[in-house]
């Protein structure tokens, strides 16, 4: 395909960083509900996990189109993938590109993969945004991570996401200590409910911004295998109706599975296991750090969002399969699935397998 500013116009896109359940879905979802209604965007959607679940909470029919990588990181194992997939949005000329990498992922080979010959005359590449937990970002442990050091380093714009669940004190020491940050950033800010100025995907970026660790992902144990092109997504079929997928690198595991719209589940018993699901993590010894799915009840999906601090439902669009996605940190060996598997099925109302 011919990227040329000559045959197409460059696209405004930008890279949307920041670590595992940050809320980066959430400020999409912000932005796109409020786009020009005469604009047509694209956001490009990587997850670590096989089963995939941020591109399902942004189905929307007002104007945007979505592509999924899943299953590894688009910095690095998945790179393939993300030249196809953008070579498929950008066939559709949208007005703006979003790129929501996975929370492991280092912004750093994604950059250089969108400044290459063909691709950088296709896109205008602006503003990286980052968004962080301001009690992560104050907390030195986080800061010693090599990737979350990075996605901080790279931003032009730092946010400080769920502001609303801090006080004043812990925001003040977040502006106070990313006003230090050198090169400044354009903007530094707090945002509640993911509710990112649409003015900041307009301010550009800067070369002066570099990665003190652009080789972390190759030291971390276990790397994923390679992957060298695009896949068609899952889908649930009658020979499979559930689809069970594990991954493992980056220092992480994960499983996710994959429910034919069939499968109902119980709002209430969902939300008492999402309640549960600290406990039976501690219970497993399983160093859990994220979920999320999207699951039908009754005639309405609803969006869970889950992290060990907080966890969140919201009803969404999504009128297709259910899913569910689990990650934990590498620490003894595969966590055993089954159990959180089992407690997961306990939840359904209606189970095809069995009432057919």
């Amino acid at each position: 395909m011919n990227f040329s500013p000559a045959a197409n116009k460059a696209v405004p896109t930008n890279l949307i960083s920041g670590f595992l359940g940050v809320g980066k879905t959430t400020a999409i979802r912000y932005l796109l509900a409020h786009k020009p209604q005469h604009e047509r965007w694209a956001v490009l959607v990587n997850e670590f996990g096989e089963i995939g679940i941020d591109g399902a909470t942004l189905e929307s029919d007002q104007g945007v189109d979505i592509r999924e990588v899943a299953g590894g990181c688009v910095c690095c194992t998945s790179g393939p993938m993300l030249r196809v997939a953008l070579t498929r949005l950008l066939r559709q000329r949208p007005d703006r590109l979003l790129i929501e990498p996975t929370g492991l992922g280092h912004p750093a080979g994604i950059l250089d993969t969108l400044r290459e010959p063909g691709l950088a005359q296709a896109l205008q590449l602006n503003a990286v945004i980052t968004l962080v937990d301001p009690a992560q970002f104050l907390d030195e442990k986080y800061r010693q991570h090599p990737v979350y050091a990075d996605q901080i380093s790279l931003a032009d714009v730092l946010l400080a996401s769920k502001s609303d669940r801090y006080d004043a004190a812990t925001l003040h020491q977040f502006q106070q200590q990313a006003d230090e940050l050198y090169p400044p950033k354009q903007r530094v800010a707090s945002i509640e409910n993911g509710a990112i100025d649409a003015a900041w995907l307009d301010l550009g970026t800067t070369s002066q911004r570099t990665a003190e660790h652009p080789d972390a992902h190759r030291k971390l144990l276990s790397p994923l295998q390679p992957r060298t092109g695009d896949t068609e997504p899952l889908v649930p079929s009658a020979d499979e109706p559930l689809i069970c997928r594990s991954n493992h690198g980056l220092g992480s595991h994960s499983c996710g599975w994959l429910f034919a719209p069939q499968f109902q589940f119980h709002l209430q018993k969902l939300k008492h296991w999402a309640d549960d699901l600290a406990e039976l993590a501690a219970a497993q010894h399983v160093p859990l750090t994220r979920a999320k799915g999207v699951f039908r009840c009754g005639d309405k999906w609803w969006w869970l969002n889950w992290t060990p601090q907080d966890h969140s439902w919201q009803a969404i669009a999504w009128r297709r399969d259910s899913r569910c996605e689990l990650i934990a940190a590498d620490s003894a060996g595969e966590p055993d699935w089954q159990a959180f598997a089992c407690s997961l099925l306990s939840t359904l109302s209606v189970d095809p397998r069995i009432n057919n």
